[in-house]
């Protein structure tokens, strides 16, 4: 490699110290837009702010909101290491989210992003900063979504807040069937975080999806998800301490979740046959556990990747439209009731948008 280094530095060197060059041989643009005749009055968003809220015992609470008034609140738990932000990784359907109209809020969990580290925090801790951010918010009533290692938290919250839901939706979330790659609850904490060390320090290890993931066919979505594990690793100053990610792996290990018996608002799982890390038993768990209706969407051979994949009928199931189904039929992808999508899909129709066909 220093060898190509060298050559390529002498080959510029030979450019530079040879003839000029010439402008004609430089490509000309195809297009030169005039200057514009009226400029932007407002700055473009970059993405919601990380807004700090003080909370109990002298902590403060870190949440992230998409803001827009009048919109169906969405209460977003991403997967273990996630940071407030953690949402943008569903940037990739921007626009749907948009056109359903439904606005986004994350509240950070212990040890991650700009939240320090406190090794007393609890579930309840979590619930009581959900309650002081939606208060803030005069958010009164929201749907919710996990996604993976969200799914414990969420379930705290299903049960301590159950009329304050809309719905609820575990997307690969985490219950109390844990696989065993997930199985550290007999072995010492600091034990759990020297392992989990060397990918906690490296966001690019810890996010790694295989090339055959339906992720790859994503413009952007893997240096999304990098960004997304610098931040909850490293923003403040914490220099991939893997003591938080080996906290939140021990506190999986409370298997006692709280029923959610009082739970009337539909439920919907989304779990694929093939996922070895959070295993499809854990949606079974969920639907049983429920007082409401509960809609199992399963997707045979599929991994632990379904999130991203069907995060498109996610979205369609969170704005209310559950009773149909995503489907890309004929090259057109139409919201069909669930009988006729289940007729379309048998004749060889795609779940989901066409995009995901477009990227096969």
């Amino acid at each position: 490699m220093k060898c190509l280094g060298r050559a390529l530095l002498a080959g510029t060197a030979m450019i530079l110290i040879g003839a000029p060059l010439r402008a004609e041989t430089m490509p000309e643009p195809t297009s030169v837009p005039g200057p514009p005749t009226q400029f932007q009055t407002q700055f473009d968003p970059v993405g919601p702010a990380v807004q700090a809220l003080p909370g109990t015992h002298g902590r403060t609470i870190h949440f992230a909101d998409t803001g827009e008034t009048g919109w169906r609140p969405v209460l977003f738990l991403g997967g273990t290491g996630t940071s407030a932000r953690g949402f943008l990784m569903t940037g990739y359907l921007e626009t749907l989210r948009r056109q359903l109209h439904l606005r986004f809020i994350s509240v950070e969990r212990n040890g991650f992003g700009d939240s320090p580290y406190d090794p007393a925090w609890t579930y309840a801790d979590y619930v009581g900063d959900v309650r002081s951010v939606l208060d803030h918010l005069g958010v009164a009533r929201f749907a919710m979504v996990s996604i993976s290692g969200g799914g414990p938290y969420a379930g705290h919250i299903a049960a301590a807040m159950p009329d304050w839901l809309i719905s609820v939706h575990f997307a690969a979330a985490l219950a109390n069937v844990r696989s065993p790659s997930l199985d550290v609850c007999q072995v010492p904490l600091p034990d759990v975080a020297k392992g989990l060390a060397a990918t906690v320090q490296n966001p690019e290890a810890w996010w790694h999806y295989p090339p055959t993931s339906p992720t790859a066919h994503i413009p952007g979505f893997a240096d999304r998800a990098y960004d997304e594990g610098a931040r909850a690793f490293f923003i403040r100053g914490q220099m991939g301490d893997p003591l938080p990610e080996a906290a939140e792996m021990r506190r999986y290990c409370q298997s006692a979740l709280p029923a959610l018996t009082a739970l009337k608002a539909p439920m919907f799982t989304y779990y694929g046959g093939a996922d070895s890390l959070v295993v499809p038993a854990n949606g079974a768990f969920w639907r049983k556990s429920t007082g409401g209706p509960a809609t199992e969407r399963a997707y045979p051979g599929e991994g632990h990747d379904v999130q991203y994949r069907h995060w498109d009928q996610v979205l369609i199931d969170l704005a209310g439209f559950g009773s149909s189904e995503l489907v890309c039929r004929d090259g057109q992808s139409v919201l069909v009731p669930a009988s006729i999508a289940k007729r379309a899909l048998a004749g060889g129709a795609l779940t989901g948008l066409c995009l995901w066909q477009k990227g096969a």
